[in-house]
């Protein structure tokens, strides 16, 4: 698995701006996931290019050219890697 290495937070930041958070909210992430696993290497090529940007106008400007389906997976990912930060912050441990 490839993780976001980037600003979590200006990563998050540019998707909200965007308006892809919210509706990630209400969504089934079952079948997103597993799109998102069969179209793993194109989102993991997505990934890598996230974590060598910046800014956040950066971010805005190469999500906006990704499909849907990545940029969902990209979310998924941002909330899951918050969640583990967050978790060892507070000291404990997320079974995955």
């Amino acid at each position: 698995m490839d993780f976001l290495n980037g600003d979590l937070d200006r990563i998050f930041t540019a998707l909200y701006e965007l308006g892809h958070i919210d509706p990630m909210l209400i969504k089934d992430w079952k079948p997103v996931i597993q799109k998102s696993q069969n179209n793993w290497t194109e989102v993991r090529e997505s990934i890598h290019v996230l974590n060598k940007l910046k800014s956040i106008s950066e971010i805005r400007d190469f999500l906006n050219d990704l499909p849907q389906d990545h940029i969902e997976a990209i979310v998924i990912e941002v909330a899951r890697e918050l969640v583990d930060a967050q978790d060892a912050k507070a000291g404990s441990h997320t079974v995955h």
